[in-house]
């Protein structure tokens, strides 16, 4: 798989669904929880979403011209890491969704309960994610950095 489909695959799957979790808190969570504990669940998700977000659309901005293409993008990445980046976008981010989902079912969640495993998901996330964002929307590799 090229890189260029990695990083829109794993960009769009956690800026989506990621936005598609804070509606779902709206619609679904609002009336369920206290003025306070909605604020901090959505604090809880707001500060992963912009950093994926301002990482995602800094790529798209960056490449924004047809005639100045990425020859990164074009590079191949093996199977594994395009399967485990991808993989890990997709899992986490449903974790986040079927944990508010769980909350608006009624579950034995209770509102803390709700906002410790959204946290412990979203950091998980973020250790993934740390590892191979860089790769992904960050800084040029160092053979391709030009001195300062």
């Amino acid at each position: 798989m090229r890189l260029g489909t990695v990083k829109n695959v794993v960009g769009l799957a956690l800026v989506g669904l990621h936005f598609l979790a804070m509606i779902l808190c709206w619609y679904w969570l609002e009336s369920r929880l206290s003025t306070q504990d909605f604020r901090i669940t959505i604090l809880i998700l707001s500060p992963v979403t912009s950093v994926y977000a301002l990482a995602y659309v800094r790529e798209v901005i960056r490449t924004m011209y047809a005639d100045t293409p990425d020859p990164a993008d074009d590079r191949l990445v093996t199977q594994r890491f395009s399967y485990l980046s991808i993989f890990f976008s997709f899992i986490f981010s449903a974790g986040v969704i079927y944990t508010i989902y769980q909350y608006k079912q009624g579950t034995a969640l209770a509102p803390d309960d709700l906002k410790d495993r959204l946290a412990l998901i979203e950091t998980a996330l973020g250790v993934f994610l740390g590892l191979v964002v860089e790769t992904l929307f960050g800084k040029l590799p160092p053979s391709e950095r030009k001195p300062a």
